[in-house]
């Protein structure tokens, strides 16, 4: 198996490890709670830890014990291990290279590769007390051996697993059992053709009540496969893979994302034959999301899980600095290496993936170094790094003063800098987000009065916004930053989505109103494929509009310039774009706050105004781009203002978008198409 082929490698890496901590990583330190020692506490864990009903974590190690054949424990947060049960070796089982699951009854069940009464594995079920009952012995034979993954329960109470052995063919089986220990082998692989050979990791169960899950070989190209099982064995292939091009040997479960595509990884093969991470959906349209280079991680074994804040983590087994990774990931296949284990006192070889637990933290296991070299159990905690920007609004009662703009850059372990204008005045401030992604920042600004800031990052669904308020104890204003979007310009699969040029007006909101402007503004918003926004265009009153912002994960511009003498004045709105961008009919809009100061010897508007206008527009396609054609003519009025009289021209538009401008005059008019 894969654990005794690298066994010997990792022990020889890992003493190395031991004298190089320093050097593993910067940024994310994992905080090591626990050290195994192999003796009755256990040793190498190869488990993911699960967060029990009472808020304690249970798993289980491989060796060590009082029989030295394995232990199940429970942990505490705060540092305590107590070992729940030893295996024997025996009837009882040996080996547990998997963790738990708890049942609806507060029960937690789990296999074991080793013992039982043939010794090719058994299940078990066991209380939060140590009291472990053998539900089931494998023999070997048609009912499946050699469990190397754990149990699901199923929307109908059963639980679900597989064997990597045993069966009708002697390829694995996929079984089920119930908790009373009555199993049913529900398909044994043939080894064959498609359907796939030895699988080695565990089932989930669908939103579409199917199980999904992987086999390690067999298929085609013996690369392994990706099948569904329905509850009553019906069984189709949904993916064959190919060392090449998409990995091979997959030894990880699952998981489902909230965009429904399932999420794993492969252990060996792709660009690098260091494994790589694919998504596939139900009906089996596969996508191999990131290939491993070594250097950034190689060898994944675990499980990713999907986050909080929408991001997937999990481990590599190697690569990296020696001995594993941690990573994040988002759906897109943009990957940051958060940690780097030397397989030193901070451990290394994670077998298992993490867990996202109650109090914020990411908990998980090495399976080899700390103090005993024996494996860990750490925490981290790790936040959706990157640049987010916003406006501040105050929403009763907006103004220039009160308006602002923010741009944070967010490191993955919580720190940030920053820059805040409000009111035209900008100001810099770093902090800290705690582990529930809170933060207040207070500012001084000379001669104005200072200002505090409160945020709170909200991972919650994925969303990842930071929201909070700033007040100077005059105004206060509500905040709202989106993260930036993480694009790919030679992905095909990760443009940014709303990439195009488009064309806004800001006419005036009334007509009859003489204290605002009444010319119509106009802009243009370009949007490249790695998602840089660029604004350019002129307000009713003439004056000229910029800004340079990325857009965010959301589709969104948060567009605010500081305005007029002193910047006193201000324009700020959110954009929002369409996702369709390729099509003509892709859009833009906001309502957009517009203020300027009072100004006694202003030529126009002395008494200053503060006015709403609606930003409109389109995405624009030149025809020579299959853009709908702009070929034709009409009569152009331009007059108000303080022109002695109108000024009316005649305008033809040819179909490669020249314009002619007529009668040709002083005024010197031209007509431009962009």
């Amino acid at each position: 198996m894969t654990n005794l082929r690298t066994l010997a490698t990792i022990a020889l890496i890992g003493l190395l490890g031991r004298y190089c901590d320093a050097a593993a990583t910067k940024g994310i330190t994992p905080t090591v709670l626990f050290n195994f020692a192999g003796g009755t506490d256990g040793g190498l864990p190869q488990t993911w830890l699960i967060q029990g009903i009472d808020g304690n974590f249970y798993g289980t190690a491989s060796q060590g014990g009082a029989g030295g054949t394995g232990t199940v424990f429970r942990f505490t947060s705060a540092g305590t291990l107590t070992t729940l049960y030893s295996f024997t070796g025996g009837a009882d089982g040996a080996t547990p290279v998997v963790g738990l699951v708890q049942g609806i009854d507060s029960n937690f069940y789990g296999t074991t590769s080793r013992g039982g009464a043939s010794d090719t594995g058994t299940v078990f079920q066991i209380t939060s007390a140590g009291t472990l009952t053998t539900l089931y012995s494998f023999t070997g034979g048609a009912d499946g051996g050699l469990p190397l993954a754990g149990l699901v329960q199923g929307i109908d109470g059963n639980f679900y697993g597989t064997t990597s052995q045993g069966g009708a063919s002697g390829t694995g089986t996929v079984f089920q059992i119930t908790s009373a220990g009555t199993l049913t082998t529900l398909y044994s692989f043939t080894g064959g053709g498609t359907d796939g050979a030895t699988p080695e990791a565990g089932l989930v169960q669908g939103t579409d009540s199917n199980f999904y899950g992987t086999t390690f070989l067999g298929g085609t190209n013996n690369d392994g496969t990706v099948f569904q099982i329905s509850s009553n064995s019906v069984i189709a292939t949904l993916h064959q893979f190919d060392r090449r091009t998409d990995g091979k040997n997959p030894e990880a479960t699952l998981v489902q994302g909230n965009d429904g595509y399932f999420y794993g990884t492969t252990y060996a093969g792709g660009a690098h034959n260091d494994g790589t991470i694919f998504k596939i959906s139900s009906a089996g349209t596969f996508s191999t999301l990131f290939h491993f280079a070594g250097t950034d991680g190689s060898n994944p074994r675990a499980a990713l899980i999907q986050a909080a804040d929408g991001f997937f983590y999990g481990t590599t087994f190697l690569g990296g600095f020696r001995l594993g990774t941690l990573f994040q990931v988002n759906s897109n296949g943009v990957l940051r290496t958060l940690y780097n284990f030397a397989g030193g006192t901070d451990g290394g070889a994670p077998y298992a993936g993490l867990i996202e637990a109650a109090d914020g933290y990411f908990y998980g296991t090495t399976g080899f170094g700390g103090m005993g070299l024996h494996g860990t159990i750490f925490r981290f905690n790790a936040f959706p790094g990157g640049t987010y920007s916003g406006l501040a609004i105050q929403t009763n009662a907006p103004s220039a003063a009160s308006s602002g703009f923010l741009s944070l850059k967010l490191t993955d372990t919580g720190s940030f800098t920053a820059k805040l204008t409000m009111g035209g005045v900008p100001s810099s401030l770093r902090g800290q987000f705690d582990v529930r992604g809170n933060t207040t920042n207070d500012i001084t600004r000379g001669n104005l009065n200072p200002l505090e800031v409160i945020m709170h990052l909200d991972r919650s669904g994925g969303s990842n916004e930071i929201k909070g308020v700033v007040s100077d104890g005059v105004f206060t204003s509500q905040l709202l930053a989106d993260p930036a979007g993480v694009f790919s310009k030679t992905s095909p699969t990760n443009p940014c989505p709303v990439a195009g040029q488009y064309t806004f007006n800001l006419p005036p909101a009334d007509t009859n109103d003489t204290t605002v402007p009444q010319g119509f503004g106009y802009g243009t918003l370009k949007v490249s494929t790695l998602g840089k926004g660029s604004l350019r265009g002129v307000l009713g009153d003439g004056t000229k509009i910029k800004a340079d912002v990325p857009i965010s994960a959301f589709s969104t511009f948060p567009f605010y310039n500081a305005l007029y003498q002193k910047k006193q004045g201000a324009v700020i709105g959110l954009i929002t774009l369409s996702t369709n961008a390729a099509s003509t009919n892709a859009t833009i809009d906001a309502s957009v706050d517009w203020f300027k100061p009072a100004v006694t010897n202003a030529h126009f508007y002395p008494a200053g105004f503060a006015t709403t206008v609606a930003l409109n527009g389109a995405n624009y396609v030149s025809p020579s781009h299959g853009g709908p054609s702009v070929a034709g003519s009409g009569q152009l009025t331009l007059g108000g203002g303080n022109m002695p009289s109108n000024l009316v021209k005649s305008v033809v538009i040819s179909s490669n978008g020249a314009v002619t401008v007529s009668p040709p005059d002083s005024d010197q008019l031209i007509l431009v198409i962009l």
